[in-house]
């Protein structure tokens, strides 16, 4: 080989590996497109923020209610793509209750998805075509002690802001109220200066 024909290929090497780098650069620079939440996820921004509740909850079929007083933090999650949160429940001769509830937008099933598990290895998974006026209803299947059952939540948008959730659990093909509880949004923390 020449001396010309040794330049000429370190010249095309050169060229290639400049070549290769820019295109390598400019893939770099190019983000790809982020994926977006879909637009039924802003129907449940309304449960955004720190509840306080107060209600009844049955603590077995045919016994009667127990007060109860309950908190909750929900919040946009995931990229927008998710609503979480975290409730903390107590009751008089009850323990501590504990829950985390995920909400989403199905896309592929038109509808929404609700997931529930709880501190005493309680979960439910429910759907909801969304908010027929000021009431979403979320239906589906759970597990409580052991057992599976239907699970049913309704919430209800009253008009001070107030929310009312009512639990109910199917057995036997029938519908029974788990519970009450009215719900009210703390006031948002002043901006810090």
């Amino acid at each position: 080989m020449t001396a010309r024909s040794i330049t000429g290929v370190l010249v095309a090497a050169a060229m290639t590996a400049a070549t290769a780098g820019a295109l390598a650069q400019g893939a770099a620079e190019k983000k790809p497109a982020l994926l977006k939440p879909a637009s039924e996820m802003s129907q449940l921004k309304f449960f955004d923020g720190s509840w306080s509740c107060s209600g009844e909850m049955m603590p077995a079929p045919g016994a009667p209610a127990v007060k109860t007083r309950s908190s909750v933090k929900s919040h946009s999650d995931l990229s927008g793509f998710w609503q979480s949160g975290i409730v903390k429940s107590s009751a008089v001769g009850m323990p501590p209750f504990e829950g985390m509830f995920h909400m989403t937008y199905d896309t592929a099933g038109k509808q929404f998805l609700m997931l529930w598990v709880d501190n005493m290895g309680g979960w439910s998974q429910e759907t909801s075509p969304g908010w027929e006026g000021d009431k979403i209803v979320f239906t589906g299947e759970g597990v409580m002690n052991g057992q599976k059952m239907g699970a049913r939540d309704t919430f209800t948008r009253n008009a001070d802001g107030s929310l009312k959730h009512v639990p109910e659990l199917q057995s036997g093909g029938n519908w029974m109220p788990a519970g009450e509880e009215t719900c009210k949004k703390a006031a948002p923390a002043p901006a810090k200066k």
